[in-house]
């Protein structure tokens, strides 16, 4: 009886513990938050190595995206990366910050569950 009492109550508390906060979710919001800092002062140099730091995390977290996620917003995050490496590239802050939001966006939607 206690035990089954004391295992319900465990798991009850793990479950609620572990819906506290997205897996990754922060990590993403930070690093587009530092990004969009970065290219609102136009500064290219740290901006080309804040996209490197968001690329990798992408990389890193793309199959929890994947799991999380549908095809469409995982892939339009993709698309996004590479169109503000572009911006980035052509020095494009108007770009830029539309691609960030657009990536946002995306996140939203798959942390949003």
């Amino acid at each position: 009886m206690y035990k089954k009492t004391i295992t319900g109550v465990l798991l009850t508390v793990l479950f609620i513990g572990g819906c506290a906060e997205p897996i990754g979710g922060d990590y993403f919001f930070d690093q587009v938050q530092s990004l969009e800092e970065v290219i609102s002062t136009e500064d290219w140099q740290g901006a080309k190595l804040r996209l490197e730091e968001l690329k990798d995390l992408y990389k890193k977290y793309d199959w929890r995206l994947q799991l999380l996620g549908d095809e469409s917003e995982y892939e339009g995050i993709n698309e996004a990366i590479s169109r503000l490496t572009a911006a980035i590239k052509i020095e494009d802050s108007n770009q830029a910050l539309l691609e960030l939001a657009t990536i946002s966006a995306y996140l939203f939607e798959i942390y949003s569950m």
